[in-house]
């Protein structure tokens, strides 16, 4: 039997997707924006190559950026004083006001 995941978890995956689905999105639109559509012969724009590299530098950029705000930046943490999880840059705790040392 499988284990349930947590919200947070199961949040994580879902970006991932999104972001995975985003990624080609840009990619493949990229491919299809640098085809020489009336041509009568078919054939990639002279430009093509330009279109297609600028597209998977907006990608990588995306990626990368969605990476970065899951590392945990804005991890939670707990008080010290009740035990719950409150917001890592918290200076107060909010459920039972607790002042965090600076």
């Amino acid at each position: 039997m499988a284990a349930i995941p947590t919200p947070e978890v199961a949040g994580t995956e879902r970006q991932r997707a999104r972001v995975t689905t985003i990624v080609f999105f840009i990619i493949g639109l990229s491919v299809i924006l640098s085809y020489e559509w009336g041509a009568p012969t078919p054939s990639f724009r002279n430009d093509a190559p330009s279109i297609i590299f600028f597209a998977i530098l907006v990608a990588a950029i995306v990626y990368i950026a969605s990476r970065v705000s899951t590392l945990g930046l804005h991890r939670p943490r707990s008080c010290t004083s009740c035990g719950r999880r409150i917001p890592f840059d918290a200076l107060f705790c909010p459920y039972c006001g607790y002042q965090f040392p600076r």
